[in-house]
Formats: structure tokens, sequence, C-alpha cells
């Protein structure tokens, strides 16, 4: 629901609302707005949305208005373990931007007492109307509510969760999560992100429990029935989104960061000794970023919690971290090497968020892709340097895989995508938004070339601190970061690896001009390449899982396109006639190749004479492009299996592994069907793989992998 408040157009105004638990509407005598004053959509003929009450409710629409905005946020919670409900007050200051009589603003499944205006010139009760449709409650000068929540059964809002010890006792905690729309449910906000706003939150909880915030705690007042409530500093100007807050049993432990960061690790008592390796993780990470960004981390502490009943994988709160207990604790006699990468990943993207995502945040979720494929990005960016025993490359080629399996299908959508209500905004969280706008991003990188990209990171968020972007704020920031040029095929953007070679135009970069071909329209190309002496003729369509040809018809990108040749030179036009030509050279790009003509046959005699003239990446991309045009008729199956036949001396396990995962289905079916003389002849002996075991077993469901 929202909140509807009548105002004149004083600058600055506090609400303050009683919160408690369910939806309830008091109905005062209205207050006439003064001559000047207007409704947000006051002069509309179309007909208003009808109140709980039966009144008009005088807002429409699903965003709110920007009349006014918060500019302050003084919470009281108070969460019962016991009867799992809560109460709380908010006291909200305002600035008004524009002469209204009305603020809109958001609470859901409350119910509110006690609603008044703070003004210069005395305290006056707010009338209020309700629309739950859309979440929101229409105060005015002449309504009063009252509010009553309890906490949330689900995995969202200000929400109940237990754990079991090991003496079988039910051990119940608070927990948030309020991304993307649910603060709403902890408290009345402005709940969209646009609506930054510093919070000076308190918790009153038991003795037997400790709260934790965004802010470190200032300190502990006694209260009347044994009560305590904690003080926590006031917050950074944030989004609601990013507010946290717990109340647990927790345990923790702690270090500092070379930069003064207190990083603490919260975990149930019984596993607080799983979270040292995530605690040193945190720390090297935290300095690594600070570094990165030239930009220092914003708050005093960092916590990192670990939350038994958790749906998401984890949260980026600003400050306070949260994660599912299996990603975060590492128990070092249980725990798998898989285990501590996954650890240490999800640990690198929450602390990326912290700069990319909430020190600048998307101005609404429609550029969701900006926070979490950026925060993907800097998970191998940052792993590859702090650690580069991970080998994170070979992980991120396959995310780029994954993402392009999706995207190929019709049901995929652009990475920038217009959306309003709360579940178009859920949906946007899928592999799209963080795998394909992190495969774009590490393009565009690769392009500009690193040291320029990171630079023009640098630039946007210093210019855009506490403030909220869209795509094309980036864009600026990247174009002019770097003396480069792009040709001027129609088609494609083309530029040679060697860095101190020549450009062939003398085009400017316009970076919005090119990143909106991928992020506004849905898919990715194929570009189909045939080469005929010196000449290579070049050509793109959609690649699509589909047949229906009317599909793939008005897309056209503009692609980054590298290449290197037979010579073992990066070049723009063929000097020469070549033996060979691979284009997207080390799968930088975000789109897939089709060698025409003799192409794809001079591939394989490259990988059958001198397969490691091309990276392992290199090797991974032509398998997986292989197969995959196999799949919509632009390659035979065979010419597909013979180039697969160089795997029995393949040694890099992103190679090895895509290999695997495009013939173990066919190997299978040829097992059912059985067809064992072909079943053989594609059964290639186990071997030794950078110290990964590989096992082709015809008694397993696929590949066996043991480190």
């Amino acid at each position: 629901m929202i909140f509807v408040l009548q105002v004149r157009g004083s600058p600055a105004l506090i609400v303050t609302m009683l919160v408690a638990p369910v939806l309830l509407l008091l109905l005062l005598v209205p207050f006439p707005p003064s001559s000047g004053a207007q409704l947000p959509n006051q002069g509309q003929a179309k007909d208003l949305p009808i109140a709980t009450n039966g009144q008009p409710f005088p807002w429409d629409r699903m965003r709110l208005p920007k009349t006014i905005s918060p500019l302050h946020y003084d919470l009281t919670i108070h969460p019962n373990l016991t009867t799992l409900d809560f109460t709380g007050v908010a006291r909200i200051e305002l600035d008004v931007h524009e002469d209204t009589s009305i603020i809109i603003l958001h609470a859901k499944q409350m119910q509110i007492s006690n609603v008044l205006l703070l003004a210069p010139e005395g305290i006056r009760p707010l009338h209020v109307l309700e629309y739950p449709h859309f979440h929101q409650l229409a105060l005015k000068y002449e309504v009063q509510l009252e509010f009553a929540a309890n906490l949330s059964d689900s995995y969202h809002g200000f929400y109940k969760s237990s754990y079991r010890t090991s003496s079988g006792e039910v051990r119940v905690m608070a927990s948030t999560q309020f991304e993307a729309t649910f603060a709403r449910g902890a408290f009345p906000c402005f709940d969209e992100p646009a609506f930054k706003a510093n919070f000076t939150i308190r918790i009153i909880r038991e003795p037997r429990h400790i709260a934790i915030s965004n802010m470190p705690k200032v300190k502990t007042v006694e209260l009347p029935g044994g009560l305590l409530e904690d003080h926590f500093d006031t917050t950074v100007k944030m989004s609601t989104y990013l507010v946290a807050y717990i109340v647990s049993d927790f345990l923790s432990v702690s270090k500092t960061t070379q930069h003064g960061v207190k990083i603490s690790v919260y975990a149930v008592p019984e596993k607080i000794n799983q979270t040292a390796y995530a605690l040193d993780a945190a720390v090297k990470l935290l300095d690594f970023y600070d570094d990165y960004y030239d930009i220092p981390y914003q708050l005093p502490k960092h916590d990192l919690a670990a939350i038994p009943d958790f749906q998401s994988g984890a949260m980026e709160n600003w400050g306070l971290s949260t994660y599912r207990e299996a990603g975060l604790l590492f128990d070092p006699d249980r725990s798998s090497a898989s285990d501590k990468l996954g650890i240490t990943k999800v640990i690198a993207h929450e602390l990326a968020h912290q700069w990319f995502g909430n020190l600048v945040t998307m101005e609404w979720w429609n550029d969701l892709w900006l926070n979490e494929g950026f925060a993907k990005f800097m998970e191998f960016i940052s792993l590859d340097i702090t650690y580069p025993e991970l080998r994170v490359d070979d992980f991120f080629l396959e995310k780029c895989f994954e993402a392009m399996e999706v995207d190929s299908l019709s049901s995929s959508h652009p990475v920038s995508t217009p959306v309003e209500n709360p579940m178009q905004i859920q949906e946007m969280f899928d592999d799209v938004s963080y795998d394909k706008g992190a495969c774009i991003l590490n393009m565009l990188r690769d392009f500009l070339t690193p040291e320029a990209f990171e630079i023009g990171i640098i630039q946007y968020l210093k210019r855009y601190s506490y403030q909220n972007t869209v795509n094309s704020h980036l864009w600026e920031s990247l174009t002019n970061v770097s003396d480069v040029c792009v040709t001027s095929v129609s088609l494609m953007l083309c530029r040679n690896q060697h860095n101190n070679t020549k450009w062939h135009s003398d085009d400017e970069l316009d970076v919005r001009a090119i990143m909106d071909t991928w992020t506004l329209q849905e898919g990715f190309p194929l570009v189909t390449v045939e080469v005929r002496g010196r000449e290579v003729r070049l050509s793109q369509e959609r690649y699509l899982k589909t047949d229906d040809p009317s599909l793939t018809e008005g897309f056209l990108w503009q692609i980054p396109l590298t290449y290197m040749t037979s010579t073992g030179e990066y070049v723009l036009y063929l000097p020469e006639e070549v033996d060979w030509v691979k284009f997207n050279v080390d799968m930088s790009g975000y789109y897939m190749v089709h060698y025409a003509g003799e192409g794809w046959n001079s591939i394989i005699r490259l990988l059958q004479h001198n397969h490691t003239a091309l990276s392992g990446n290199d090797r991974a991309n032509l398998i997986h492009n292989v197969f995959q045009l196999v799949s919509i008729g632009k390659v035979r199956l065979d010419t597909a299996l013979e180039l697969s036949l160089y795997l029995s001396r393949e040694t890099e396990i992103m190679a090895v592994t895509q290999g695997f995962g495009e013939l173990v289905p066919l190997y299978k079916l040829m097992e059912k069907r059985d067809m064992a003389a072909l079943e053989n002849q594609m059964k290639p002996p186990s071997r030794h793989h950078n110290g990964c075991v590989c096992d082709w077993s015809s008694n397993t469901r696929g590949v066996g992998l043991f480190v």
C-alpha cells in the first residue's frame, strides 16, 4: 500500500507513523488544499481507483510520484520472537519538491495508528486512504491510521527464521530481505530505489538476543520490563531495499582490513568455528575493491551473516550482507574444494555491490543488470587477481555459455527491460541480468582495454556516488576514456589485438551506440565467416533455436570482433592467404561464429595437428559453437564429431568439460539404442587433466570429475 499525505509546499516536513502489523484505515474531515496545491494526477479524465473505505484513491499508477521524497527515516522496531509479530515507530523527514496536497508512500499488510504530521505550525493528524492493489496508502491531513504486522512467514520482508541445535532445541530469530519490493512489509517507506535517504535504526530486543544492522551499534538502553534497545549509527544515503537488521543469538568473529574496516562474520553458535575462511576472504576482497575502485569503503564496518533460512543466494545490504549458511560457512573437515570456490565467489559478488549497486544504484529495476551484471563480472575480475589458484576464467566462460543457452530461446528478454509491478521486477533476477550482463561487460572491457575500462568505471562511481543512474550514464563515462576508434564496417567493430597497431577508421568511439545494441534487444548474433583467398566475407543474424525465420529478422548488433590467423598475427585485413582463421579470440565477445565454406574443415585440421596453436578458451569456444550450430541445422553432426576427435589430446579443463558436455548426451543416446560400435569409437580413455581425473564410465549418468 502507499500513503498519501496532504501537505503544502514547505521545504521539509516530518511524518510520524506508529507501525505495528495488517491494514487499517481511519478517516477524518478532509483538510482543503490551498488554491495552488495540486494532486499528482489532477486534471486527468480517467476514473481513479477506489480505496478500501470506498473513497477515490488519488493516485492510479504503480510508481510513486516525485513531488515529495524522503530525507531521513528514524525507525524503532520491536520484534517479539514469542508471538512472532513486531511493532514500531517510523518518523520520516520529507523534502517537498512541488506544491502538493498529498504524499504517496508504501506499506504492506500493516495496521497503522497515530499518523501525525509534525509541521512548524504544530502536530496534525493525517487522513489516510488505502489501496492494497499497489500496496499504497493515501495519507491526508484528516486521517489517522493504526498498523499491526506479523513477522512474515515467507523469506521476504521482516521474517521469522529458526534452526535446530544439536540437542534438538528449536531457536527462533528474525531477519530481513527487502530486495526488491519488500521493505514496505517492514515499515512504511518510499520503497523505490530512486528514493534514497538516511536511516537511524533502533531495535528493541530481549537480553538473550543480539541485534545487528547496517551501521555499528552506538549504545544500548535498558527499558522497562527487562527489554534492551540498541541504537545504531545513522546510515549513509541509500535505497530502502538495502536496509537490514537481524535479531538472533548469533556469535561472531572479527578482523580489520588494511584500510581500517572492521569485518565480522555471524553464525549460529554451533557453527561459529566454520567462519574462518569467509572472514579471511572478506578481508582480502574488501581490500581489493578499496584499491580497484579508488573509493574507500563508505562504512566503518561490514558484517556477513549466515542465515539458517534464506531463500536468495545472498543479499548485498550495505554494511550487513546476508547469505545462506552453505554460501558462507566452510568446514575444513567436510567441505569440498567446490564449496570453497562457491563461498569465495558469492562473497566477491556481494562486496562488489557495496560500490556498484549500493553507492551507485540503478534508477529503476529495468536496469537491474547494472547492479547484478557488474557484480557477477567483478566476481571474476577480483578472484582472478586475489585467488589465481581458483582459475575462475574457466568458470566465466561457462557462465557465458549458460547465458547463451537461455538467450537463444524466443522467451528471452533484453538485458534492460521495462518493468512496473513487483512480479515483473522479480522476473528480472535471471541469467540474462546476471550472466549475460557480465559477459557483455567483459566484451566491452576487452574492447576498450582493461586499463581504460577501469578508469571509466572509477569516473562513473565517483561522479554518481549516492545517486541513481541509467544505462546511458555508464556509457557516457566509458566513451572518452581511451583513444580508440571503430571500423566503418556496417555489421561490426573490428580491432587488432596488438594494442600498438593502428586502427582502420577515424570514426570516434560511441560506447552508447555500441552497447544499446546489446542491452536494448534480446538475443545475440551469429557471425558467419567465409574466407576466399585474402578476402573475408562477414554477415550476422540472430542465433535463435526456432523453426520460424521471421523471429530472427530485424536484429543488428555492433560487434567488437576479434580474430587471429595461421600467420600468428591478429589483423584487420589479411595480408596474405592463410590456412585458417579463428574469430572471437578467447571468446571475449558475446556471439557465436559459423565458418562457412571450408572454414570448419580448416579448423578441424588445425586441431588435429596442432591444437595448442589456439588457447584453451578458444578450443572450448569452438566446441560450443559447432555443436550449437548443429542444433539449428547450420552444421552437420559429423562435422562436429570430427572436430571433437582431437579431445583425446586435450589437457585444459574447460575444453574437456565442454567437450564432454556436448558428447555425453549423444553417447547416452547411442547406449540406449545399442549402437555399440559407434559408442566405443566415441569413448575416449580416462585421462588426467590439470589435477582432475575425467572418467567416462558407461554405468554413470555422465562425466565424473574428481579433484
